[in-house]
Order: structure tokens, then C-alpha cells, then sequence
């Protein structure tokens, strides 16, 4: 080459077919300066804007390939002389670089693919300088800048641009020095030149970022109270500052990246050894960034910040704040992690603050032996944030959590007898934002104590007037009728310890459930009906009929209302039926044979199949309170009951399942079901109680929550308190304080509690329930739980053996009133044409073996003759029955005087001096109306030493007075009044003076029950007793057992004249 200065050289290849060609250009000393193998096969190659000065070049030129006889034509020519300003080729290295000065600009071509332009840089400036480096875009090329210090280590880079877009480096920091700039390409444009350009933006300065940055070694330094500003250069810049902490002890930071427009900022806090100790990219493009709270020590720390948007136009702010020294009681961050977790230590509190929304905190919790009787744990709510409150064991395992709260609201976790070991607690954001807030966690004891015996009595009084003021005019309450009366009844009758009086609403429910009570005899004996409907309370729903039953039970041992007794017999005996076992009937789709699944259980109908334990829970309840009423249950029933429930045992857990068996309950309720169902089933010391109740105590009652369970918090507190309380001991005692405390701190004043989860429409239910709670706070017990049981009732009949009624003739004289009086009438008749008929009837049913006399008074001087009050005359003596005269004599009887009652039975006393036994019967419809001395009957018969009882029957005497004083007279003698309001009435009365009595005693010579030999049977609680018959001249005892449920029939005979008790 001849041309003066540097020329632009031009070398093209044509193409040869099948061909792949290459053209390489050396120096005369044989050094490589370019080369050029972009075509393919069969097209040219070219080399253009090489720089050549005057010297000898040679030019190679390489075909690969199969030979071929076609030519290739090599063209050179120069382009044009090379001008200051533009790239001078080769520059291929950093021993070629072209020199470029700091604030200079160069041009340049892309002439091959993967074309590497190096350019060296030269500041001279004093101090650090801010640099913008740019390279203009080239159409249809994706251009590339790298900066490289003297020694070769890359510092930046910039690779932003798609193609035929530009390239920029932004606020550089360089120091006065020499540096290298490659511009690399991957496309070829040879006509449109890119010009790369350098500017000083101005001398780097005190609060400004240094780049490049973005490594820990080329980090900025930034101080405790510095404000920094920066920028995101490009996507995914990521800048780092150093943070060096000279004040001893702990202190509290705060670290705030400012928001840019279009742009996502992230922030990290790493140690010295760059871990990670914190990171925060919570909030949205174009928002700012904040570590409100983090705890550092004296040592050397990084903040990293990573921009994912390039924004050059605004920068970014990064401020580093002194909060203060860190104290003992507040959260020690970073806590992210299991590992870093901060102590708290039990019965304390400790601050912490809510540091991201993705926020995660840590604490470790230390229980040394033997562990604690009750730990409440707390986090206070925080506006704006739903929290996840977890504990786990010391291999990171969850053993409960809380996050049931809603935004604003706080957590919490109970555990009761919670033993030693090292636990940590873990609080995380669950939505929500509120970076910055504080939080309070608590961990210790209950922070109140338990409840007074005036709380609870308040809050249960408010229950109840709830319970009384939603009570309706039928005596029931609206929803579920049944079930709601029966549980309102129990409640009503627990509130011994409020000083109120509820009989009215007990009286109105009891009325409700006798209202809608069906009996069997409705329907024909052994039909489907009879035993599907028979006993119900107008339901066949199996969960309402054993709670009304319940109530029915409760109400029948607390008020000892007889009448309900039948009610509650029947009401059992569905029950009874109803349960799935070989005794199921077939009109209920029976018998359930021993191999089935629900055998034991009871479902939602008489006649279902299948069971499942909260149906089957309610059914043990009920005919435990019968058993413990005094009702037979049989032996089957509750051995087969716990069977099933035995078969829903989940063993890996401890609780119980619903219908099926597994290995798993998961529930709190059904933990409380199946072990009060084996308490109550006789079987306290089965092992899954304690199994069951240790469930219980990890998963404690907390407000409106069961959990784990299916949303019944009441559900589950009203069998657990029943558990807990047959447990007894500690358990009941840390339960009850707990469970009290619970219910009286969160009633509302109008006596309800709030629901939620699956209690939420069931208002009665919750107030009815938790009522029944607070009684157990107080002292009261149900009667299925308490060990007071109310004696059963049995029957008692005794009858003569046949005949022998014959042997057991009496001496009996009848007085009979025939004062003015007896003319009065009933229904329209006279009381004598009453008192007539009667006796005739009487006397014709008499055996022919009784002795009889007639004696009467009134019947022949007026009221005012003066021989009125002793007009009394033996008409018929003492003698073998006669019918045909008593009766004539009665028959022609006159009414005419006064009542001389008295002188009368002392008159009556000498008919019997020659007869050692018998009975006066007296007939009269009034009083004494003569003076005498109703006591002087009983020491005259005495005196007289008969064996002789004066009974009384008054006809039509409605004074209580009048009929009291009769009384006294008949019980001085030891015999009976009965009172007679009509002819029916006046017929029992004297069937029944006229047969031999018996009476029962007690252990105590107590007379608990009286009833005639021959008559109908006389009801009895169980027990041992000692039966009386009344028999002349001396009575027959015997000892007698009677059995609940079940009849005594007592045979009187006599043998050889000796009278006999057969059973």
C-alpha cells in the first residue's frame, strides 16, 4: 500500500458454488489483523473500513469445500481516507483498543458478525467523576457495552436495548485512571455507522451512589442517618451499600427506599459474610420500600438494592435511621427464621412490629419441668393485618395454630396441662398491610383470675331471663322445639345458685313436651307406627327426642313429678328400640346383627341403620339420666354403645371420628363425645378416655373456635366440661377456671354469646348450652352425671290366694248419718236416696262369713229437741250378715236431727264388747255439730281394750277444715278417711274401709305406703322394706325388696289357722 496516511480498505471474495470461503489480511511481519467467515456456502465475503497506512499486507484467501474448477474474482480498492472520530480497525482486543478520552466521542461500523470494537478510555480528572457512556442504536443490530478497569476486571456492563435499540451506561463512578470500552455486536451493518459517545455529568460527591456498586467489594458506604441517592440503570441493577455500626450493644434501624415511577424496588440486608438477613419487595411498582425495624450490632452489615425496571430520569433515595437502642420485651429482627429466633420467656410480653407484608417471626419458648398447668398464648390484633399464629416442637412439627381471626383482629392458642420441652412460635402475615405496626405477644398464665362465684352467678342469671324472655306462649322455643325445650328445661332447673325462680318457664316447657307427647296405645300393639312414633314428643328426629327426653328425666328427679314418670318411660323405650342391636324390632329395620359397623349406634331416625357418635352421644346422655332416675335400661344397651363408639376411635390423635372408623378424629367435639359416651357407658378407666382428654388439653376451648373440629365451639365446651369434670382432679379444676372465665368474659349484655363458624343461627342452642356450662361452675350436676341418683319405682300387690278372702271375715259396724243434712242433693238427687243405694250395693257384695251391725244418728228428734245430741241408736247388732234387713233398715231410715259424730263412735265402742276386733265405718256429710271431743275416741277405744280402727268416709264435704277434723278422728284409731264427692266416690270409699289393709314401713317404722289386700297395686321406690297387714287381732309382717321397673306379688293364705305370706 503506496497511499499516503490511513485509507479505508475495501477486500472483497466472490462467491463459489458449493464453497464456504475466508479472508484473512496479515501485516508484513505475518500478524493476523482481520478475518472475515460470515457468509455462507456460495456467497462473498468481505472486509470493509480496514485502515491501512503505507506497508506491505498480505491478503489469504481460503475456500472449504470440494474442489471445484470455478473461478473466485478478489477485488481490493480503497474507500476513502480515514478520518479523526471514527474507529480505527483492527481493534479487535485490548491491545488494539483505540484511545478515546473521557468526554470524547467515537464512530464506528458493525462490519462482521460478532464484531468486537475496544476502545481505551482515558480520565484524567481529578477524583471521581460521574460518566454516561452511550452507543447509539444501529438498525437491525443488538449492540452490547462493557467497561473494564487497567487490569482487565470487567466493572459494568450494559445490554438493556432490544435490537436496533440503544445502549447506555448512567452515572458511572471512575476514579482518574485508564479504562477499556468493548462494543460488541452479533449483526452486521456496514452502512449505518454507531456512534459511541462519553460525558462527565459532574464530580461524584458525598450522598451519592458510587457505581459500579454491585458487588459487596465495590459496595458505597453509607452511615447510620445517611440518605443516598441512586439510580436503577438497568433491569435487574443491583447496587450494594456498606453499613458499618460503631455503637456498642444492640440498636434499632430503620431502612427506607424511596419510590420511582415505573420501577420495582427490592432491598436486602445481608451480614458481612453477605447472608441474607433480611428481605423486603412487598410493595408495587412505583411504591417505596421499608424495613421499619431491625436490630444490628456493632459490626459491618450491606444493603442491597435491585431495581427490576431502568429508570435514569428519577433516582432513588435510601435512608438509613437510628430508632434507638434496643430493650429487653422487643422483638430482636432479623427473627425470619427458626434458627434466629428470639427468646420469650413465660408470663411475659413482648413488642414486635409487623417488617413486610410477607413478614415471618420466630420465638423460642423454653417449658422446664414439670411444665405448665395452663398457657395462654396471644397476639394482639393489628389494623390492616391478618395474622398466621402457629406453635411447633423442637423438630419445626405444627401443634396448633390460629388464624381465625379477621383483618384487625388478634390470635390465640390455649394449652392446659402443658408439659416441658422446648417450643417455638411462629406469627406471619396472612394478608394485609401495615408495615411498621407493633404487635404484643403474650405467653404465660391467664392474665385474669378465675371467675367469682358472683360472676358466674350474673352471667348465668342473664342466660336464663334470655332463655325465659324468648320463651313462647306454647311453652316452647322457635327452631328446633324439641331440643330447644328439653335443653332450656335442664338450664332452668340448674339455677339453684341464682336465688330466681324459673318454675313458671320450667311448668310452661314441661306443658309443651306433655302437649306434643305421642304414646304408644295411640296405635295398635306391635305395629310400625306404635314403635316408630310411640314415645316421641311430636318428632322422629333422634336428635331432638333424646334432649326433650332428657329435659323430661331432669325435671321428673328435680321435682319429683310422678306424672311425668310414664312420659319418660315411653320416651326411653324408643330410644331403646331405636338402637341398631339384635333387640331392634323389625318394624325399625331390625335386628342389626353384632358384625355391623353401627352396631350400637343410633342415626337420625327410629328406624336407621347406621349410626355416628354425635347422635349416638346424645342417646348415652338420655338413658344415663334414666338409669340414674331409677329406670331399668338393659344390660345390652350400654356395652354395645360404647362398642361403636370404640370403632370411631382415632388412634394417631386421640379424638374420635364421625361415622366411619380411621386414623384420625381431628375434632375437639367428637373428642369430648366419645369420652364422656365411655363414662357414662361404664367404662371411665377405658384408655382412650385419657387419650381423649389429653386431646382436649392440647386444643383448649378459645373464644368461638373449635379447632381443630367442624365450627362447634359450644358443642365441644359442653361435653369437655362434662368429661372434665368425671375426670376430676386437676383436669377439672384448670378446665373449669379456664372454661368460666371464658364464658363470663365474653357474654353479651343481653345474657346471649355471639356465634360463628357452624353455630352461627343457632342462638338458643349457644345460650342453652352455655348456661348448662355455668352450672357446672356453680355446683349443679344433671342427674346423668350425678351421683345422686333418684330411686326408681317399682310395684307392690297383695292379693289373697284363692278362697282364702273367705278366712279373712271382718266385724264391722256401719254408722250411718241420717242428720237433716243428708237431705242436700248432688247432680239433682238427694245424697240419702244416694247414700241408700250405695250401702245396699255394698252389703249385697259382703261374704256371707262378715259380722255386721246398723248403727244410726240424727234419725229421731228434730234440731231443736234437747235429746237431739245424743240421738244415736244400734238399729241392726253386731251379728252374721242379714242383707235383707240392713237394707229395710236403711231403706226406712228418717232425716230429722243433728250430727252427735262423737258420742256416736263412743256408743259404737260397747256394740263391740263382746267381740275382740273390727272396724266402724262411718258415713257422714258434715261434722261434729254437738259439742264433743274428737279426741277422747281414740284413748276410749284404748281404755276399752278392743282391737277396733274407726274409718270415715266423707260424702260431699267440701270444707278443708271439715275434712281435716274427720281425719284427725280416723288417725287417732289408725284408721282412714276417705273422701266421697259422689255416688262413685262414696262406692270406692266404702269397698275399700271394708278390706283388710296393709301398710309398708321403711327402715326408719316410716309408713311410705298403704293399700288394701285384694286392691290394686301401690307404687314404691326401690329399696327394702318391712309389709304390714293389717290383720285381727294381731298383723302379719313380712321384709320385702323392691325392684325398679319391676312388680311384687304378695300372696296371703291361710294354713292350719295360721295366716302366710307366699311371694
Amino acid at each position: 500500500m503506496d497511499k499516503p496516511g490511513k485509507n479505508y480498505l475495501r477486500v472483497e471474495v466472490s462467491g463459489v458454488p458449493e464453497i464456504d470461503t475466508s479472508v484473512y489480511i496479515y501485516n508484513a511481519s505475518g500478524e493476523r489483523l482481520a478475518e472475515i467467515d460470515d457468509a455462507s456456502k456460495n456467497e462473498p465475503e468481505s472486509v470493509n473500513y480496514f485502515i491501512v497506512e503505507p506497508a506491505s499486507y498480505f491478503i489469504r484467501v481460503y475456500g472449504s469445500g470440494k474442489a471445484t474448477t470455478e473461478k473466485y474474482f478478489l477485488t481490493t480498492m480503497i474507500t476513502g481516507p480515514w478520518q479523526e472520530g471514527w474507529e480505527t480497525e483492527p481493534n479487535d482486543s485490548r491491545n488494539r483498543a483505540n484511545e478515546l478520552s473521557l468526554g470524547k466521542n467515537i464512530n464506528g461500523y458493525f462490519q462482521q458478525k460478532k464484531d468486537y470494537d475496544w476502545f481505551r478510555l482515558i480520565n484524567d480528572r481529578q477524583g471521581k467523576s460521574l460518566v454516561q457512556i452511550d452507543l447509539s442504536a444501529v438498525p437491525g443490530v443488538d449492540s452490547e457495552i462493557y467497561l473494564y478497569n487497567e487490569k482487565g476486571n470487567r466493572i459494568w456492563s450494559a445490554d438493556e436495548a432490544e435490537k436496533d435499540g440503544p445502549e447506555s451506561i448512567f452515572n458511572l463512578s471512575l476514579e482518574t485512571g485508564i479504562y477499556y470500552l468493548e462494543v460488541f455486536a452479533r449483526e452486521i451493518n456496514i452502512k449505518s455507522p454507531y456512534i459511541l459517545s462519553t460525558k462527565v455529568l459532574g464530580s461524584w460527591q458525598e450522598g451519592l451512589e458510587a457505581e459500579p456498586n454491585n458487588s459487596r467489594d465495590t459496595a458505597t458506604e453509607i452511615r447510620l442517618g445517611q440518605t443516598i441517592k441512586g439510580y436503577y440503570q438497568f433491569n435487574g441493577d443491583e447496587d450494594y451499600y456498606k453499613l458499618v455500626i460503631d455503637r456498642p450493644g444492640k440498636s434499632l434501624i430503620q431502612v427506607d427506599l424511596s419510590a420511582v415511577p415505573d420501577a420495582d424496588g427490592r432491598v436486602e440486608i445481608l451480614n458481612r459474610e453477605g447472608r441474607g438477613l433480611w428481605d423486603v419487595n412487598d410493595s408495587y411498582k412505583g411504591e417505596p420500600e421499608t424495613v421499619p425495624y431491625f436490630t444490628v450490632s456493632e459490626g459491618t452489615y450491606f444493603i442491597f438494592v435491585k431495581g427490576y425496571q431502568k429508570n435514569i430520569a428519577s433516582s432513588y433515595t435510601l435512608s438509613i435511621h437510628l430508632l434507638g437502642p434496643w430493650q429487653e420485651g422487643l422483638e430482636d429482627e432479623p427473627n425470619d427464621e427458626i434458627e434466629r429466633a428470639n427468646e420469650i420467656k413465660l408470663n411475659f410480653s413482648l413488642s414486635g412490629r409487623v417488617n413486610s407484608n410477607r413478614d415471618r417471626d420466630y420465638y423460642l419458648l423454653k417449658v422446664t419441668p414439670p411444665g405448665a398447668e395452663m398457657v395462654v398464648m396471644t397476639l394482639s390484633g393489628v389494623p390492616g393485618v391478618k395474622f398466621n399464629f402457629e406453635l411447633l416442637d423442637s423438630k419445626e412439627n405444627r401443634l396448633d395454630y390460629s388464624w381465625f381471626g379477621q383483618t384487625g383482629q388478634g390470635e390465640g392458642m390455649v394449652k392446659m396441662r402443658f408439659p416441658p420441652g422446648t417450643y417455638y412460635l411462629k406469627i406471619g402475615v396472612r394478608d394485609g398491610k401495615n408495615i411498621g405496626a407493633e404487635y404484643t405477644l403474650y405467653v404465660g398464665k391467664p392474665q385474669k383470675p378465675p371467675a367469682t362465684a358472683e360472676e358466674v352467678r350474673q352471667a348465668l342469671i342473664k342466660a336464663l331471663d334470655y332463655l325465659a324472655s324468648y320463651q313462647r306462649k306454647d311453652g316452647s322455643w322457635e327452631g328446633y322445639e324439641q331440643a330447644y325445650t328439653g335443653l332450656s328445661i335442664m338450664a332452668f332447673l340448674g339455677s339453684k345458685c341464682t336465688g330466681k325462680d324459673y318454675s313458671a318457664n320450667i311448668k310452661r316447657a314441661l306443658d309443651f313436651l306433655k302437649s306434643k307427647f305421642i304414646p304408644r296405645s295411640k296405635y295398635a300393639e306391635g305395629s310400625k307406627d306404635a314403635d316408630y312414633y310411640g314415645g316421641t314428643f311430636g318428632t322422629q328426629e333422634m336428635y331432638q327426642h333424646p334432649i326433650a327426653t332428657m329435659g323430661l328425666i331432669e325435671a321428673l328427679a328435680e321435682l319429683n313429678d310422678e306424672i311425668l314418670e310414664p312420659l319418660a318411660r315411653e320416651a326411653i323405650g324408643l330410644i331403646l328400640r331405636s338402637q341398631n342391636t339384635e333387640h331392634k324390632p323389625a318394624t325399625l329395620r331390625g335386628p342389626v346383627k353384632p358384625d355391623s359397623p353401627y352396631y350400637g349406634g343410633w342415626r337420625y331416625s327410629p328406624d336407621s341403620t347406621d349410626g355416628d357418635i354425635s347422635l349416638t352421644g346424645w342417646q348415652i346422655l338420655a338413658l344415663k339420666a334414666a338409669e340414674n332416675a331409677g329406670f331399668v335400661i338393659p344390660d345390652y344397651a350400654f356395652p354395645a354403645a360404647a362398642k361403636f363408639v370404640r370403632s370411631l376411635y382415632g388412634k394417631e390423635d386421640g379424638s374420635f371420628r364421625y361415622d366411619s372408623p380411621g386414623e384420625r378424629g381431628n375434632s375437639c367435639a367428637r373428642a369430648g363425645m366419645g369420652a364422656l359416651s365411655l363414662q357414662l357407658s361404664g367404662y371411665p378407666n377405658d384408655p382412650l378416655v385419657p387419650a381423649a382428654i389429653r386431646f382436649m388439653q392440647n386444643h383448649p376451648p378459645r373464644w368461638n373456635v373449635e379447632e381443630p373440629g367442624d365450627g362447634y365451639p359450644f358443642y365441644y365446651w359442653y361435653y369437655g366440661t362434662r368429661v372434665m369434670y368425671l375426670a376430676g382432679g386437676d383436669d377439672w379444676r384448670i378446665w373449669k377456671d379456664w372454661m368460666c372465665r371464658l364464658l363470663v368474659d365474653h357474654q353479651n349484655p343481653n345474657g346471649s354469646w355471639e356465634g360463628a363458624e357452624s353455630e352461627v343461627n343457632y342462638e338458643i342452642y349457644r345460650v342453652a348450652l352455655g348456661a348448662l356450662i355455668l352450672e357446672f361452675c356453680c355446683g349443679h350436676v344433671p342427674i346423668y352425671m350425678s351421683p345422686v341418683k333418684r330411686l326408681g319405682s317399682g310395684t307392690l300387690m297383695v292379693t289373697f290366694e284363692k278362697g282364702a278372702e273367705k278366712e279373712a271375715a271382718k266385724n264391722v259396724e256401719i254408722i250411718m248419718d241420717a242428720s237433716n243434712s243428708m237431705w242436700g242433693q248432688i247432680g239433682g238427687e238427694a245424697k240419702i236416696t244416694i247414700a241408700r243405694r250405695v250401702l245396699a250395693q255394698i252389703i249385697n257384695g259382703l261374704p256371707e262369713t262378715m259380722n255386721v251391725g246398723l248403727r244410726v244418728y240424727g234419725h229421731r228428734y228434730g234440731l231443736n229437741d234437747k235429746r237431739a245430741c245424743t240421738d244415736t241408736e244400734l238399729l241392726v247388732p253386731i251379728g252374721l250378715l242379714d242383707r235383707a234387713r240392713l237394707i229395710e233398715t236403711i231403706n226406712k231410715i228418717q232425716l230429722k236431727g243433728k250430727t252427735p259424730l262423737v258420742f256416736s263412735v263412743l256408743e259404737a265402742i260397747k256394740d263391740f264388747e263382746t267381740l275382740p276386733t273390727g272396724s266402724i265405718i262411718l258415713v257422714t256429710d258434715g261434722i261434729e255439730s254437738c259439742g264433743g271431743d274428737i279426741k277422747s275416741i281414740g284413748p276410749a277405744i284404748k281404755k276399752s281394750g278392743l282391737e277396733l280402727r274407726v274409718h270415715i268416709v266423707g260424702f260431699d264435704i267440701k270444707e278443708k277444715e271439715a275434712q281435716a277434723e274427720l281425719e284427725t278422728i280416723a288417725k287417732s284409731t289408725e284408721g282412714r278417711y276417705l273422701d266421697a264427692q259422689d255416688a262413685a266416690g262414696l262406692l270406692s270409699a266404702l269397698e275399700q274401709t271394708l278390706k283388710i289393709e296393709f301398710v309398708v314401713l321403711n327402715e326408719k317404722g316410716e309408713e311410705v305406703g298403704r293399700g288394701l289386700v285384694g286392691g290394686d297395686a301401690i307404687k314404691l321406690k326401690e329399696g327394702a322394706y318391712t309389709l304390714r297387714i293389717l290383720l285381727a287381732p294381731e298383723p302379719l309382717e313380712t321384709k320385702i325388696n323392691i325392684k325398679a321397673e319391676r312388680s311384687l306379688t304378695c300372696l296371703l293364705k291361710k294354713e292350719a289357722g295360721t295366716w302366710k305370706i307366699i311371694f
